[in-house]
C-alpha cells in the first residue's frame, strides 16, 4: 500500500481544509512534516488512523473531533458543519479512494449546533477504487472488509506509530502482539486459519462417520429376509387352502347332486336347495343395506349435528334488533319523494331535507341488505332442516330393512335346520343318505372354514408386503447413508492428509520466514546501532539482545526505540522482497503472499543522541518505499536533516495559530 494523499477537513486542530501529498518510491521517498509541539502532530497521525478505520481516538478529549474555530463560526453562521478525512492510496494496481464524514446540524429552535455524540455510529464512508490499467471505477460496499483485507487493524501500530510505540515494541508484553503480526505479514496466519478450518471440520466427518449406519442396515435387511420367509410360507398355506376349498366345493357339489337323485332325500334336497338360495341373496341384500347405511352417514352425517347452530341462529335472528326505520318506512319511499322534490305534505323540500332524506336512504338501503344477507342465510338453515329431518328418515328407514332382513334370514335359516333333521330323519334307515347328509354338513364347515383361512391369509400376506415397502425405502436411505458415510470417510482421510501437510509446510515456513526476519532483523541492526550487540530472535519471536560474551543487556529508552525500529523495518523490508520477488518461494507467487507499506513516524528521533539519529536518518529510507516523519524543528535540525534531506520528496510545515475568540487552530503548508 502506498499513501497518495490526505485531505483533512476541521479535525481537531485543523481548520478549514488541509492537504498533504506524499513522496514514494525509489529516489526521494521521503515526506517530512515539521511541527512544534502541540502543533498537532499526533493529530495528524491519527487522522489517518482514523480516516481508515474509524475508530475511537486515543487522543486526549477524544470526544472533540470537530475544530473549534469551525464549529465557533458554524454556530455564528448558523450552518451545519462537517469534518472528514479523505485518503487516497494505492494498492495492487488499484487506486482508491476513502472518505470518512461526520456531520453536525444546526438547530434553529435552540439556535445550537448538534455535535453527534455516537462518532462511530454517525460517521459516513465511502470508498471506490479505480483499475489503473483499464480506468475503470468500482464502488466499495463492505468497505471494512476491503480496508482491513489491505492493512488489518490489528497490524495499523506497526506502521502507524510514534516513539513511544517503538520503545512498547522491545518490550516482553509485546511479543505476543509481534509473532501475530509476522504470521498476518508474512502469511502464516493463512496456514493457522486452514488447520483450524480442517481441524473443524475432521471433528464433523468423525462424527458423521462413527454413525453406525452398517448395524442398522443390517437388522433392515434381516427383517426384510424374515419378511420374504413368512411371505413364501404363507402363499404356499394360501395355495394349499384354495386347493382344499376348491375340492371340498367340488365334493359338496357331488353330494348336493346325490341328495337330488335319491329317492328318499330328492324332495328335500330341492326345497333345502330354494332355502339355501333365498339364504344367499337375503345375505347379499342385507350387506348392501349395510353399504347404504355406510354411504349416508358417510355423506350427510354433519346434519346430525346441525340442530343446536340452527337453533341458535334462529334465536338470533327473532331477537335481531333492527332500527324500526326499516319497518316503517318502505325502500321505495325516499327515492319518490327526492324524485318529486316535494314532501307528502305537498310542500316543496329544502336542501337541508332533501340532505336527512338522502342519509335516511342509505341507512334503509343498509338494512335492507343486512336484512337480505339475514334471509338468505336464514333460508339456507331452513333447507338444512328439511335435509336433516330426510337424513333421520333415510336413517331409520335402512335400520328398519335390514332389521327385516335380519328377521327373514333367520327364519329362512331355522326352516334349512328344519329341513335339513327332516332328511336325516326320513333317512335314517338307509346308510347311504345317512352319510351323504352327515357327510355334507361337515363339507360345508370345512368349505367355510377354508374361506375364512384364505381371507387370513390374505390379509397377512398384505400387511407383510406394505411392512416390506416401508422397510425397502428405509433400506434404500439407509444405502444412500452409507455411500455418503462411505464419501465422509474418504473425505476425512483426506482432510487429514492435508491437515498434516499442512501443519509440516506451516512449520517449514515459520522456520523458513524466522531465519530469513533474524538475518534481516541483525542487518538493520547493526547499520542503526553503534554498539556492537547481537541481537537474535526466538522461537516465540522473542527479541533478545545480549553482548558479545553473550550476557543479556539491559536497555536504554533510545536502544530499546531502536531495536523495535529494527524489527519494524526489517518486517517492512521483508514483505517488500516478497513483493517483488527478490525473495521467497514458490508457494508465494501462488499464493500472492508480500506487500509493501509506509512506514509513517510520529517523533521517532525523541529519545536518541546526536549518532543513532544520524544512523537512523540515514537507513530509514532504504527501509521500505514510502516513509512519512513527522517531527519538531530541534529534532530535524543538524545530523538529521543532513543525512536525510537527499532522499525528501515532500516537504510541509504546521502552521499554529491563536484566535482570541476561538483559540489556536493549525493549517498545513507546503514547504517549497
Amino acid at each position: 500500500m502506498i499513501l497518495k494523499q490526505i485531505v483533512i477537513e476541521n479535525f481537531r486542530q485543523y481548520y478549514g481544509q488541509n492537504e498533504i501529498e506524499f513522496a514514494h518510491g525509489s529516489g526521494r521517498n521521503v515526506t517530512v512534516i515539521h511541527g512544534e509541539n502541540g502543533s498537532g502532530k499526533t493529530a495528524l497521525l491519527t487522522a489517518l488512523i482514523w480516516g481508515f478505520y474509524g475508530r475511537e481516538l486515543k487522543l486526549p478529549n477524544s470526544e472533540s473531533i470537530f475544530n473549534n474555530k469551525a464549529i465557533h463560526e458554524s454556530t455564528n453562521q448558523q450552518e451545519d458543519l462537517s469534518t472528514s478525512v479523505r485518503i487516497r492510496f494505492e494498492h495492487n494496481d488499484y487506486e482508491y479512494d476513502l472518505r470518512r464524514l461526520l456531520h453536525a446540524k444546526y438547530d434553529d429552535e435552540t439556535n445550537i449546533l448538534n455535535l453527534p455524540k455516537n462518532k462511530t455510529v454517525n460517521q459516513k464512508v465511502e470508498l471506490s477504487k479505480r483499475n489503473i490499467a483499464t480506468n475503470q471505477s468500482t464502488k466499495i460496499r463492505d468497505i471494512a472488509y476491503e480496508i482491513n483485507r489491505i492493512l488489518p487493524y490489528k497490524l495499523h501500530t506497526f506502521f502507524f506509530f510514534d516513539g513511544e510505540r517503538m520503545d512498547h515494541l522491545g518490550k516482553k508484553e509485546a511479543y505476543s502482539e509481534i509473532r501475530d503480526s509476522i504470521k498476518r505479514m508474512m502469511g502464516l496466519e493463512l496456514f493457522d486459519n486452514s488447520i483450524d478450518h480442517l481441524s473443524k471440520t475432521i471433528v464433523k466427518l468423525r462424527d458423521e462417520v462413527s454413525k453406525n449406519v452398517k448395524s442398522e442396515l443390517s437388522d433392515k435387511y434381516l427383517r426384510i429376509n424374515q419378511l420374504e420367509e413368512d411371505k413364501v410360507k404363507k402363499k404356499h398355506q394360501l395355495a394349499e387352502t384354495k386347493q382344499e376349498l376348491s375340492a371340498a366345493q367340488n365334493e359338496l357339489k357331488s353330494i348336493e347332486n346325490a341328495l337330488r337323485n335319491g329317492e328318499e332325500t330328492r324332495a328335500f334336497q330341492t326345497t333345502r336347495d330354494h332355502l339355501v338360495e333365498s339364504i344367499t341373496e337375503t345375505k347379499n341384500a342385507f350387506d348392501e343395506k349395510l353399504k347404504e347405511l355406510r354411504n349416508q352417514l358417510s355423506n350427510s352425517g354433519y346434519l346430525a349435528f346441525s340442530k343446536l347452530p340452527i337453533k341458535r341462529f334462529q334465536r338470533i335472528a327473532r331477537t335481531d334488533q333492527r332500527d324500526t326505520i326499516e319497518k316503517l318506512i318502505h325502500p321505495e319511499l325516499i327515492p319518490s319523494l327526492l324524485s318529486n322534490g316535494t314532501c307528502l305534505c305537498g310542500h316543496e323540500l329544502e336542501s337541508t331535507s332533501i340532505s336527512t332524506l338522502e342519509k335516511v336512504q342509505n341507512e334503509v338501503l343498509d338494512l335492507s341488505t343486512s336484512k337480505n344477507d339475514m334471509d338468505h342465510l336464514y333460508f339456507q338453515l331452513s333447507g338444512w332442516e328439511v335435509a336433516r329431518a330426510h337424513f333421520y328418515s333415510q336413517i331409520k328407514r335402512l335400520i328398519s330393512e335390514r332389521e327385516e332382513l335380519r328377521a327373514t334370514l333367520q327364519l329362512l335359516e331355522e326352516d334349512l335346520r328344519e329341513i335339513e333333521e327332516r332328511m336325516k330323519a326320513s333317512s335314517r334307515n338307509i346308510e347311504n343318505s345317512t352319510n351323504l347328509i352327515e357327510k355334507e354338513s361337515s363339507v360345508r364347515t370345512a368349505i367355510v372354514k377354508a374361506e375364512a383361512n384364505i381371507e387370513d391369509l390374505l390379509r397377512s400376506i398384505d400387511e407383510l408386503s406394505r411392512e416390506e415397502e416401508l422397510l425397502n425405502k428405509e433400506v434404500s436411505k439407509l444405502t444412500k447413508a452409507e455411500e455418503r458415510q462411505l464419501r465422509l470417510q474418504l473425505a476425512l482421510e483426506s482432510a487429514t492428509k492435508v491437515k498434516d501437510t499442512l501443519v509440516g509446510l506451516l512449520k517449514l515456513r515459520e522456520s523458513q520466514v524466522k531465519s530469513e526476519l533474524e538475518e534481516k532483523i541483525k542487518l538493520t541492526y547493526s547499520q542503526l546501532l553503534r554498539k556492537d550487540y547481537s541481537i537474535s530472535l526466538t522461537d516465540n519471536y522473542e527479541l533478545l539482545v545480549s553482548d558479545v560474551n553473550g550476557g543479556n543487556i539491559g536497555l536504554s529508552q533510545g536502544e530499546s526505540q531502536i531495536t523495535s525500529l529494527a524489527f519494524i523495518g526489517a518486517i517492512v523490508d521483508l514483505t517488500r522482497e516478497y513483493k517483488d520477488k527478490e525473495k521467497g518461494h514458490a508457494l508465494d507467487e501462488d499464493l500472492n503472499l508480500g506487500n509493501i507499506f509506509p512506514l509513517v513516524m510520529d517523533s521517532p528521533f525523541g529519545a536518541l543522541d546526536a549518532d543513532h539519529r544520524s544512523r537512523v536518518a540515514t537507513n530509514l529510507p532504504k527501509l521500505s518505499d514510502q516513509v512519512v516523519v513527522i517531527v519538531s524543528t530541534s529534532q530535524w535540525r543538524g545530523e538529521v536533516d543532513e543525512a536525510i534531506n537527499h532522499r525528501v520528496g515532500r516537504s510541509y510545515k504546521l502552521l499554529n495559530h491563536t484566535n482570541e475568540v476561538s483559540g489556536e487552530y493549525t493549517e498545513i503548508a507546503e514547504v517549497m
